[in-house]
């Protein structure tokens, strides 16, 4: 098999807005340190692979505009350079909240400056994927499973005493003759030093930078689990405690890199599959009068403040008001939702575009086939939370009326049916085909 890793600063200009609504959606001021882009390509024979995964927020598809694609364009300008079926690019992100808001749950095409900006993001992305393709080169592979307890919890547990917590560390290392490169995967918010205005990679940065330091690596590929109710358990907003996990899960990660060089490499087995699934939306309430209500309470409270951070908490809440107003006018719409699967060896990735909830991402790795599977969520796209059918009767944040939220009770178990049929899919293909090179994309 071949492999090939890199590495590309995607580090924003200043003019971008960082995170949701005002005060949150205001220009960064600083960096306190730089956002890559980490990709890994891998080959064998006529089959390939990419799996880019970037310091970002999340990438909702319509961020460039409703008549834009933001995925589609990244994979179009990967394979128009490399020859790489788009089906076969996987576009992750970490979900670091100290990027900037390219979740367009507040429109980033509202700052002048962001619409260059994207294309320039664009390319940076698609560069990461051709770098590593060139990059290609004989490599040995070789996965497993460790753990990085006392990171994250579940932050719904006060609504939820049961609410579960994975702590599970998956890794896959990649050695050649005189490098190595590697992919992890976790489970937990990148919300320690949100809402403040410097650029920061928050604890997956920090950790990725102490593998690829202590272990020499090329590249420390990041996928971010099912975190949508998973918090760090430490809310600080400290720069002390970004360092802190970053060594404890980097720590983590290099010790299940040195027990992974004992075992047996991978099978040289590549292949995807993708599917995409409309979701059923999310049921407004009838009645549009309370909320209407609500719209002119906070005009009310804007033409009130006196300050500036009156006026900026103020015009917040006023746009959330009128963003509820305008979801119950419009009403109902269906969400199409991207799921993605990966075969390496004996490795399945699945991806969802939104924040899953941890139950839903443990039920996945609980079904599949994989004899190892991990989950990469807030991939190929941003559609908000993925919920349990039970969080939406228990309420709060992640099942509220908000942008945030756009899909019904039954949205999760129908992405984890179809992540798990797409992985059988490609645990079956194995009688059929044992070669490797199968890909396949399903709208």
């Amino acid at each position: 098999m071949l492999a090939g890793f890199s590495r590309v600063d995607i580090t924003p200009p200043m003019c971008i807005p960082y995170l949701s609504y005002v005060p949150r959606q205001t220009p960064f001021e600083g960096v306190h340190d730089p956002l890559h882009a980490r990709a890994l390509v891998l080959a064998e024979g006529d089959a390939r692979l990419v799996i880019i995964s970037a310091d970002s927020l999340g990438y909702s598809n319509d961020v460039l505009g409703p008549d834009r694609h933001f995925t589609e364009e990244v994979r179009a300008r990967v394979a128009r350079r490399t020859g790489i079926s788009p089906e076969c690019v996987m576009l992750a992100t970490n979900h670091v909240h100290s990027t900037p808001q390219t979740t367009n749950v507040a429109h980033l095409l509202d700052f002048a400056e962001a619409g260059p900006w994207l294309e320039t993001l664009m390319e940076q992305l698609a560069s990461a994927a051709v770098r590593a393709h060139h990059a290609l080169r004989p490599a040995e592979l070789r996965a497993g499973l460790g753990a990085a307890p006392g990171i994250a919890h579940n932050r719904r547990c006060a609504i939820a005493a049961s609410a579960p917590v994975d702590d599970a560390l998956a890794g896959l290392l990649v050695q050649g003759e005189g490098w190595r490169g590697c992919l992890i995967n976790f489970t937990c918010h990148p919300v320690t030093v949100q809402v403040n205005p410097l650029v920061s990679a928050d604890y997956p940065g920090a950790a990725c930078a102490v593998v690829e330091r202590v272990l020499g690596a090329e590249a420390c590929v990041f996928l971010q689990g099912a975190c949508g109710d998973l918090n760090p358990i430490r809310d600080t907003s400290d720069f002390e405690d970004v360092e802190r996990y970053g060594l404890m899960l980097g720590g983590q990660a290099l010790y299940l890199m040195a027990c992974l060089s004992a075992l047996e490499p991978l099978a040289p087995v590549l292949r995807a599959r993708s599917r995409s699934v409309e979701l059923p939306p999310y049921e407004y309430p009838p009645e549009e009068q309370p909320f209407a209500d609500e719209v002119a309470k906070q005009e009310e409270a804007l033409a009130k403040a006196a300050t500036r951070e009156e006026y900026a908490r103020a015009y917040g809440a006023l746009r959330v008001a009128r963003d509820r107003l305008q979801m119950i006018r419009r009403g109902p719409v269906p969400v199409l939702a991207e799921v993605q699967a990966l075969r390496i060896g004996d490795v399945g990735i699945v991806s969802v575009p939104g924040e899953l909830f941890c139950a839903l991402g443990l039920e996945i790795k609980r079904r599949s086939p994989a004899p190892l599977t991990m989950v990469s969520a807030y991939t190929n796209g941003y559609e908000g939370y993925f919920p349990t059918a039970a969080a939406y009767e228990e309420g709060g944040y992640e099942t509220s009326i908000a942008p945030w939220c756009r899909v019904g009770p039954q949205a999760g178990a129908l992405l984890v049916d179809t992540a798990v049929a797409l992985l059988r899919e490609l645990w079956a293909e194995e009688a059929e085909q044992p070669d490797s090179g199968a890909d396949r994309q399903e709208k």
